[in-house]
């Protein structure tokens, strides 16, 4: 990146510090402040897959289950 690129990024990332301080800090975090309803969401699915392994739906748990999987991938969650 050109020393003007990285002036001109530096400006555009002071300017939106200063109008929307909030929305500066979720992007500088990478993530929102409150996961609360994606993680409602796995667990849903999660619940869900289990669930329907029981009653015998493999096909529909297996979907359920590797939705709620693919949700905690999109999160950024990893298995530390």
């Amino acid at each position: 990146m050109s020393e003007a690129e990285r002036r001109t990024l530096s400006e555009i990332e002071s300017m939106l510090a200063d109008e929307e301080p909030g929305l500066a800090s979720a992007l500088v975090a990478g993530r929102a402040r409150h996961p609360v309803l994606s993680y409602a969401l796995v667990a849903t699915f999660a619940g869900l897959g289990v669930l329907l392994l029981f009653l015998g739906a493999f096909g529909p748990a297996l979907a359920s289950l590797g939705f709620g999987a693919l949700l905690l991938l999109m999160r950024g969650y990893t298995w530390r």
